[in-house]
């Protein structure tokens, strides 16, 4: 009779337990509801948003991604995401939100490195002591790599007057950390771009520079020291005329003032060719000409393309990488033919200088030759960069190189 008196309170103990506990996870589901709104699958989130931001190529598009995409998924009614500018965080966007890096709340929120209520006593009295316009926020997450602030989420009330759940918060913190990772490789991205830019700017005035110094000096030696020749082969001439009539010779002076002129003329021409002026294909097809003359393999050259129109610049580069690579397949080549192709297609202009010799040992990568003091090849991809194309060079051992520019 007593084991049956406590099997039963036993049973009922159990089952007392079993209706507490589920009338307690219902109350608490109840409650959290009320206060949180409909439960969050955060993993399903840090994996989808996580692939997005692996996309983020900028600041601004990164300020877009958390100041209004994510907001979305915890329906909160404002985000900004603030940025360091100058000893400030400057909201990414359209919003005009500053705040110093030194405020209270900045500092205490960073020392912390993880998402916080702003209504928490000690973070809202350092809020209270900033602006007024910050009223607003009710999470601060900072952005932290390291123990290095990137910046600050702030994020507002939630529709519905929902709370943040501990777990949002969580799932903020572990946003916000994966944001400033990504930031800091933008950074540095950046960085990168940036230098590359001033980089290409600062070749550019160099090339530049060195063009106008050419053309410079090809009207000094134009307009001076070869006009002052000409003028003495004709004085030589004439002074020769006078001599052999007389029955005494009077040639080698007159012959070698001849060569020093058509040298001179021939440094002008190469300083600053004067058909360039003008006429690209001319310039191109008296270059090859002259090239070829000189050249153990015969230079063919070929140009279907209309390039009366081409700005300047556009005409100098094509010329000039031209003549570099033309100059390259005579000097290292040993080829039996080289040809020049300038072809127009629908999309691009394309110029190809080919040889069939014995090909780059190596490959061609441009910091290789740099390093060995020829700057050729280096030359020619900044000139193509300079003018919005592209230069590319493929070779073979024993099967020659081919260098292709395409403008687009």
């Amino acid at each position: 009779m007593e084991s049956r008196i406590f099997v039963t309170g036993l049973t009922l103990g159990w089952f007392t337990l079993a209706v507490g506990l589920l009338v307690y996870r219902g109350v608490r589901g109840w409650w959290r509801s009320r206060r949180y709104g409909a439960p969050i699958d955060h993993s399903v989130l840090l994996v989808e948003y996580g692939r997005k931001m692996t996309g983020v190529l900028d600041r601004q598009a990164l300020g877009t991604l958390l100041a209004a995409d994510f907001p979305r998924a915890l329906q909160a009614e404002r985000a900004v995401l603030l940025l360091p500018e100058a000893h400030q965080l400057v909201a990414a966007g359209t919003d005009d939100l500053r705040l110093p890096i030194s405020h209270a709340a900045v500092r205490w929120v960073a020392s912390g490195g993880e998402a916080q209520r702003a209504e928490r006593g000690r973070l809202r009295e350092l809020i209270q002591q900033g602006p007024a316009d910050l009223a607003w926020t009710q999470v601060w997450v900072p952005l932290m790599r390291g123990a290095e602030l990137r910046g600050m989420w702030l994020l507002g009330r939630r529709s519905n007057k929902m709370q943040y759940a501990p777990e949002d918060l969580r799932w903020l913190t572990a946003v916000a950390r994966e944001a400033a990772a990504v930031l800091e490789a933008t950074h540095y991205a950046e960085q990168e771009r940036r230098v590359a830019s001033e980089m290409r700017a600062l070749y550019r005035q160099v090339v530049t520079a060195r063009e106008a110094e050419r053309g410079r000096l090809a009207r000094e030696l134009h307009d001076g020291v070869l006009q002052d020749l000409c003028a003495v082969t004709r004085d030589l001439k004439a002074l020769e005329a006078q001599v052999e009539a007389n029955g005494r010779p009077f040639t080698d002076p007159a012959a070698r003032s001849a060569e020093t002129v058509n040298a001179l003329r021939a440094i002008c021409n190469d300083l600053r060719p004067p058909l360039l002026q003008c006429d690209l294909a001319s310039a191109l097809k008296t270059l090859v000409a002259e090239l070829d003359m000189r050249s153990p393999a015969p230079i063919h050259i070929d140009i279907a393309a209309q390039v009366d129109d081409l700005p300047d610049d556009v005409a100098l580069a094509i010329f000039r990488i031209t003549q570099e690579a033309l100059h390259n397949a005579i000097q290292h080549a040993d080829a039996s033919e080289i040809a020049v192709r300038l072809t127009q297609y629908p999309d691009r202009l394309r110029l190809t200088v080919t040889d069939d010799g014995r090909g780059i040992a190596g490959g061609v990568d441009p910091a290789r030759f740099v390093a060995q003091g020829h700057f050729g090849l280096a030359g020619m991809r900044e000139r193509a960069a300079m003018i919005g194309g592209r230069l590319d060079v493929q070779t073979a051992t024993d099967y020659g190189t081919v260098v292709i520019l395409e403008l687009p």
